[in-house]
C-alpha cells in the first residue's frame, strides 16, 4: 500500500484480498480501551519470528508469523487469555462493524450474511496496511514498544511451550505515548485538546513529527537573528516526513 493522502485523511483503508475496509480508529475511540491493551495487542499483531534467537527458530522454520500468532492467541493460560483479549479489542477498533472469531486457521470476520477472512493468504498484506496506518516502524526499537515486554512473553513462551507464564510486570513502564503527543500539541500549537483527540494515529504522528521540525526551525531562525554564530543547521520543516 502506497497512499499517504489516504492514510492522512483518516478515511477507512481498502483491504481488497479480504474484501473488506479497514477503519482508522481516532485517539478518542483507543481511549476506550486505553494505550496498553492498544499496543501491547498492537505489537502482538505485528509479531515477527525474525526477532526470536537463533536457537527459537530452528523448530519454526516451517511455521509463518501467522501461525505463530494463531497458536499464541489459543493458548488458555491467564497471561495468554490476556494478550488475546488485547488483540481482540485491537481488531475491534479497526472492524467496528463486525464479530471477530480466532479460529485454528484464521481471523474471520463476520456481519450478517458476509463473512470475511485474516488468513497465511493475506496476512503479510494486512500487516503492511495495519503498520502504515499506526506509523509504525519495521525498527523494533520505536518507543512505543515498552522493552520488547511483550516480544519477550512470546519468545519465552515459544522457547518453553507449554509451560505456564508469569506476568512481567515489576519495572513496566507507563504507557502514554498518545495522550503525551495530544497534551503536547494542545499547548504548543494552542489547540483545543478534543480536536486532536479526534485524529486518527497516522494524523497524530504527523502532526506530532511536523511540529517538532517546525519549533527546531523556529529556533534556529531566531537565534541566527539575534546574532548566534556556529549554529548547527536544522532540517527543512516542510520535508518529507513518510519517505
Amino acid at each position: 500500500m502506497d497512499n499517504e493522502l489516504l492514510l492522512l485523511s483518516g478515511n477507512d483503508i481498502p483491504f481488497i484480498e479480504a474484501q473488506v475496509t479497514i477503519h482508522q480508529p481516532t485517539i478518542k475511540e483507543i481511549a476506550y480501551i486505553g494505550e496498553e491493551a492498544f499496543f501491547t495487542g498492537c505489537e502482538l499483531i505485528n509479531f515477527s519470528k525474525n526477532i526470536l534467537p537463533e536457537q527459537d527458530k530452528v523448530n519454526l522454520e516451517d511455521k509463518t508469523n501467522f501461525d505463530i500468532l494463531i497458536a499464541i492467541l489459543r493458548e488458555r493460560n491467564a497471561v495468554m487469555q490476556r494478550n488475546r483479549n488485547c488483540v481482540e479489542m485491537v481488531l475491534a477498533l479497526i472492524f467496528p462493524w463486525y464479530t471477530i472469531d480466532i479460529t485454528s486457521d484464521a481471523i474471520v470476520l463476520e456481519k450478517e450474511e458476509e463473512r470475511h477472512l485474516i488468513n497465511n493468504d493475506n496476512f503479510e498484506t494486512f500487516k503492511t496496511i495495519f503498520n502504515m496506518m499506526f506509523s509504525f516502524s519495521k525498527d523494533e526499537s520505536r518507543d512505543y514498544n515498552p522493552s520488547g515486554e511483550v516480544a519477550k512473553r512470546i519468545a519465552e513462551k515459544l522457547k518453553q511451550r507449554h509451560q505456564k507464564l508469569a506476568e512481567l510486570k515489576e519495572g513496566k513502564q507507563k504507557i502514554d505515548i498518545l495522550s503525551r503527543y495530544v497534551s503536547i500539541l494542545a499547548v504548543g500549537e494552542h489547540k483545543d485538546m478534543n480536536s486532536l483527540l479526534n485524529l486518527s494515529v497516522y494524523q497524530l504522528f504527523d502532526e506530532f513529527e511536523r511540529f517538532k521540525l517546525k519549533m527546531s526551525y523556529d529556533i534556529y531562525f531566531q537565534a541566527k537573528m539575534a546574532g548566534a554564530k556556529d549554529l548547527k543547521e536544522v532540517e527543512d520543516w516542510m520535508k518529507d516526513i513518510h519517505s
